[in-house]
């Protein structure tokens, strides 16, 4: 076998020093022709010629990069990735939404990964992804968003502070104030949530971020124990064979001598988790809180009195 010269191999870790360098879709141009100077006393003129020739071999590989400003831009990577129309409407969407972030830092980041996904993508989901059509984006309420953007970066930044809460809101025309502990904004159903953990109640639930009337912080740092809230329930028969946990839920996988399956849910929405078990019927008991319970009971009643 004919043995490789230093030369050729030199040229071959130029090459893939310069796609290292264009990886994340761009690179300066003093950066990209440095690599191609010999030394500090090399001619300019002389690594531009050698950098032609390596950007018109990279082409017939199918690698297209072009210059504007001083800056090299990558087409399109060494690899692609194949994905499918919905996969891409997925994409479309994902890349629409970092209008929503607001935090400059992350939404740098998740701007960063959209580009290395977008890089590499074949020409046929590059072309689903830069169409005109924007029906499949109606599922984002980006005007409810943008109505609201400065009302939920405050609520973000109370739950990175971690400083206690009063919190006043407006639900069903009635006003409430409450002390609380921020955990996270949420969106559900085309609408955002601030999670709280309310001392008084012992509860945690999702304020949505419309009917907030005012945000105080407290010169009190929250504690991680005070905002956590668990309940505890039972299930039995086929609800118990075929339940599937939530990622927030754990279970020791254990029937009692009665056949009951204990359930340990951990800090989900207290009124979406009443509306939940409520759909299981005679087939789940709620164990504790007893306040969680007297809640559960109250909506049973309120239920009954519609059959009466």
């Amino acid at each position: 076998m004919k043995k490789i010269s230093d030369k050729y191999n030199e040229a071959c870790i130029k090459v893939f020093d310069m796609l290292k360098l264009l990886s994340n879709g761009t690179a300066k141009y003093r950066d990209i022709i440095e690599l191609f100077n010999d030394s500090e006393k090399s001619d300019n003129a002389a690594a531009n010629v050698i950098l032609n020739k390596y950007m018109n071999t990279l082409k017939i590989f199918g690698i297209n990069i072009y210059k504007s400003k001083n800056i090299y831009y990558l087409q399109n990577s060494i690899f692609s990735i194949n994905l499918d129309s919905n996969d891409v409407i997925m994409l479309k969407k994902l890349k629409k939404s970092s209008g929503i972030l607001h935090n400059l830092k992350q939404k740098e980041n998740f701007n960063r990964f959209i580009r290395d996904v977008e890089l590499r993508l074949t020409r046929g989901a590059k072309e689903i992804l830069y169409s005109q059509s924007g029906e499949e984006l109606d599922s984002i309420n980006y005007d409810y968003i943008e109505k609201y953007k400065n009302l939920i970066t405050r609520c973000e930044a109370c739950c990175f502070e971690n400083q206690k809460l009063e919190l006043n809101f407006t639900v069903d025309s009635k006003n409430y104030k409450v002390l609380c502990e921020p955990k996270e904004v949420i969106y559900r159903n085309q609408k955002a949530y601030l999670s709280v953990f309310n001392h008084l109640s012992r509860q945690v639930f999702d304020v949505p971020i419309d009917s907030i009337t005012s945000v105080k912080q407290l010169p009190v740092l929250s504690k991680v124990k005070e905002g956590s809230a668990t309940v505890v329930y039972k299930i039995k028969d086929d609800l118990a064979k075929s339940y599937q946990l939530k990622e927030w839920e754990t279970c020791d996988g254990k029937y009692d001598e009665h056949g009951w399956l204990t359930i340990v849910n951990h800090n989900e929405d207290f009124d979406m988790l009443l509306k939940r078990l409520m759909r299981y019927g005679s087939n789940c008991v709620v164990v504790s809180p007893k306040t969680f319970r007297e809640s559960m009971i109250t909506a049973i009643d309120e239920t009954l009195k519609n059959y009466k």
